[in-house]
């Protein structure tokens, strides 16, 4: 079977959102959809609704992880502490260690995420460090040799 899983968001304003991540995480590959008249009358939004200020679909890429959005058009978003999103990156491959390493010092100096555990070395072998953006979301940034967790999963 062929499948993959892609982390989907909903925000008050996903358009204001791709904008911070694309400021604050460096976010590439961005795309946005506004809802088009058509659409507009399936979410049941008013006739005077600004549809290019809306996002029916959009995204954008982190650290080589697409993630997808959208404005939240069922109500209000509310973050939830049972999941959190993991960016693992290959410590192996040089590019990608320092990918991870540039990653974290830019969101240390934004000061526009608070830090919950510092990226640094685990007692496993790998480096690990965890933070919640201006939306609540919480995240991970993870680095270890694939190849050992490739061994594992035989």
């Amino acid at each position: 079977m062929q499948s993959q899983l892609y982390p989907y968001l909903a925000f008050e304003n996903a358009k204001t959102a791709i904008d911070y991540y694309q400021r604050v995480f460096g976010a590439t590959d961005v795309y946005r959809l506004s809802p088009q008249p058509e659409q507009a009358q399936q979410f049941g939004l008013p006739a005077d609704a600004d549809l290019n200020n809306m996002t029916m679909h959009g995204g954008f890429t982190i650290l080589g992880t697409k993630i997808e959005c959208s404005d939240a058009f069922r109500g209000t978003p509310q973050p939830s502490d049972q999941i959190s999103l993991m960016l693992d990156l290959n410590s192996e491959d040089a590019d990608s260690a320092q990918a991870a390493e540039a990653f974290y010092q830019h969101l240390v100096t934004s000061d526009d995420v608070k830090i919950t555990m510092p990226f640094a070395e685990q007692f496993w072998g790998g480096k690990m460090g965890q933070f919640i953006d201006k939306f609540g979301i919480t995240w991970m940034l993870h680095t270890s040799p694939w190849s050992i967790a490739a061994d594992h999963q035989k």
